[in-house]
């Protein structure tokens, strides 16, 4: 599954994670990296800007690329 872009949490605390996020609210739980749950896999980046807030706090921007194969 390929997701948008959860802007990693606006601002990130180093070791914990994201400590807000716009739509997500506080310590939101997918902020980036890949997330399995059964058979699926879940990819959701940072992200390249900003959204309501124009800062971003330990949080640098991120342009995913994904290979698919055939299998």
């Amino acid at each position: 599954m390929l997701t948008g872009h959860a802007h990693g949490g606006q601002v990130r605390i180093p070791f914990v994670g994201g400590l807000i996020a716009p739509n997500q609210g506080f310590f939101p739980h997918y902020t980036e990296g890949i997330y399995s749950k059964d058979s699926t896999d879940m990819v959701v980046s940072r992200g390249l800007g900003n959204s309501v807030i124009p800062v971003r706090v330990n949080n640098t921007p991120e342009l995913v690329m994904i290979t698919l194969k055939k299998t």
